[in-house]
């Protein structure tokens, strides 16, 4: 496997980025791409750096070295919402909606984080994506804890991004939950070429997604590959998988 191997055409770079917090060092040279279209998995046990390096994307921590450009243009240095407006979308892993909104004006709140020149879709166009035209009328804390999660991933698309980053996006959901945000993630992901990536826990999500896989230990990328590449290495097995894996 080539670690963090190089894509001429990348959307997201991250160069050799590295973070300290006092004597705890986060990110350890973390050097990897991302192609506009491509999706993207980050695997790893609690602690190992991938929130750092979410909030180093998108601008809520710089890097103590390295760069993070994304379509040529370099993020160290630009706020959060500087970040966002160039077309970087994020989900956090707990739903973040306005529960006494409807389905449909959550969508239209979250299009005015849009850049100001994407071409936005409709609202139906998104509720059909996520699979709740059926609820699109009532307020969003009605809403099943998985419904939810859906909504925030619709809240995202509304906005037209270029860059999908979700952490955790099928955490609570049911097995059948999380087979469906499977599926949505692949019906949306590659479309006017936007990449996504994600970080996940559950092995089930990771394997029914078929994608790239990086899986990060103690702040540094130690595997890059298919599911069942990285599935094999007996350190992958041991440290983030289990011994049954």
């Amino acid at each position: 496997m080539n670690i963090g191997a190089r894509d001429s055409g990348a959307l997201l770079r991250v160069e050799r980025v590295s973070r300290d917090f006092g004597g705890l060092r986060a990110l350890d040279g973390v050097d990897f791409d991302v192609a506009a279209g491509e999706v993207l998995c980050i695997i790893g046990p609690n602690g190992c750096g991938k929130t750092t390096l979410f909030n180093t994307v998108t601008g809520q921590v710089r890097p103590g070295r390295g760069r993070v450009s994304f379509d040529g243009r370099e993020l160290s240095g630009l706020a959060p919402d500087q970040v966002a407006r160039l077309g970087v979308a994020r989900k956090f892993q707990m739903p973040s909606v306005f529960e006494d909104l409807t389905v449909r004006e959550n969508l239209g709140v979250a299009r005015f984080a849009a850049p100001a020149n994407a071409r936005l879709p409709a609202a139906e166009a998104v509720l059909s994506d996520i699979a709740m035209g059926d609820v699109a009328d009532e307020p969003a804390g009605t809403l099943s804890h998985g419904r939810k999660q859906w909504l925030e991933i619709g809240m995202l698309l509304a906005q037209a991004p270029r860059l999908m980053l979700l952490d955790e996006p099928t955490a609570g959901m049911t097995g059948a939950e999380t087979m469906a945000t499977v599926e949505l993630v692949r019906r949306v992901s590659g479309r006017s070429g936007t990449a996504c990536v994600v970080v996940e826990h559950d092995m089930r999500f990771v394997e029914a997604l078929d994608a790239r896989v990086l899986v990060m230990l103690a702040g540094r990328l130690v595997a890059d590959g298919s599911f069942a590449e990285v599935r094999r290495l007996p350190a992958v097995r041991e440290a983030y998988l289990g011994r049954r894996a």
